[in-house]
């Protein structure tokens, strides 16, 4: 477990938020840039290793910040050579993050709160419980984590997907400034349409976030068209009918001109008529949104199951016969329990 540790978390701070604590201490506005340089460019994270800062200012800072205020618990590699972290920020504060490999392309998965409050019917996460939200800096040090994996074989991530732990956008603060960090050139420079953001579907926040000038992509939650059967997978779209998520991805795409994705878990008798089929392919044209069908996942205390690959095939084609852009999401790391769904706060059984 993290020591208890009273310095601030630099990773909290843009760099224009750097450069004002620069000015206070009555340093020299460029000394921000060295130092986000080190840290973002050089993944160094220690401040002894910034050599061209003097040894007095390397003491300093190292008494009043600190770049990683978390701990690596457990780190494991699946088949398929994605990698999972299990990551403590101080007693009971756990979550885990991802990097996945795809061809030549890595992305990270962030999560964004420790554990989850949305409870869906299926997915481990918040099966676990909530303990709060991630800080901006939690956040980010995963993605910086991350890279650092990436960097033992000479490579970088490209994209960023907010679909680990939490409901991103119940900590819409904390993890807006995060994006914008991740986002600056002066960071590790991730291109916006190159980041994606998932939710279940929050309405208002939705709204929000398409008022905030990025080019992110915005992926509903959705598993399943019908609004009685959705409230049974999310407890959440009890108060958040369908309508109005949909409504609100609509604004989205009109403010922004960025396409929605449509997330659709794969459960066998539960979302596979062609009913479901129908319903699904009207409403993902009703706001030319392209959709996502992800195999279910084992997770050990669900009654859910994953459907015969056959079903998913001739769903697949029933969708793409009524014109929607459909893409069956490869599932990976499954087998350390790393796949969507499947992340909680804890040592995985395969650990």
């Amino acid at each position: 477990m993290p020591d208890q540790d009273d310095r601030e978390h630099l990773l909290d701070l843009t760099l224009d938020e750097l450069r004002d604590r620069w000015v206070e201490r009555g340093l020299p506005r460029y000394r921000a840039e060295q130092v986000f340089e080190w840290i973002y460019q050089k993944r160094k994270t220690d401040f002894e290793q910034m050599t061209n800062l003097s040894k007095d200012l390397r003491q300093e800072l190292a008494r009043a910040w600190r770049v990683l205020a978390g701990c690596e618990i457990t780190r494991q590699e699946s088949r398929d050579g994605t990698v999972k972290l299990l990551l403590e920020f101080g007693a009971g504060q756990r979550i885990e993050t991802v990097l996945i490999p795809a061809g030549d392309r890595l992305t990270a998965c962030l999560s964004t709160q420790f554990g989850c409050p949305v409870r869906c019917a299926f997915c481990a996460t918040g099966q676990a419980g909530f303990s709060g939200n991630l800080s901006t800096g939690q956040i980010i040090e995963q993605l910086l984590r991350l890279q650092m994996i990436a960097d033992e074989d000479g490579r970088r991530i490209g994209n960023v997907v907010l679909m680990g732990m939490g409901e991103p956008l119940l900590n819409y603060e904390n993890v807006l400034k995060a994006v914008r960090i991740i986002n600056s050139p002066y960071s590790l420079h991730i291109a916006a349409r190159h980041i994606t953001l998932s939710t279940v579907g929050v309405p208002e926040q939705m709204r929000r976030l398409a008022g905030e000038g990025l080019q992110i992509t915005l992926a509903i939650s959705l598993h399943s068209a019908n609004q009685a059967v959705r409230e049974t997978l999310i407890p959440l779209a009890k108060k958040h009918p369908l309508k109005e998520v949909i409504d609100a991805a609509r604004h989205y795409f009109d403010v922004t001109g960025r396409e929605i994705t449509i997330e659709y878990l794969l459960l066998e008798e539960v979302n596979l008529s062609d009913d479901d089929a129908e319903k699904l392919a009207s409403l993902a044209q009703s706001i030319r949104a392209n959709v996502n069908l992800i195999a279910f996942n084992p997770v050990a205390e669900s009654a859910f199951g994953p459907p015969d690959r056959v079903v998913v095939q001739e769903f697949a084609k029933k969708l793409r016969q009524r014109g929607v852009n459909v893409n069956l999401r490869a599932s990976k790391g499954a087998d350390i329990d790393a796949a969507c769904g499947q992340l909680r706060k804890r040592h995985s059984p395969s650990s």
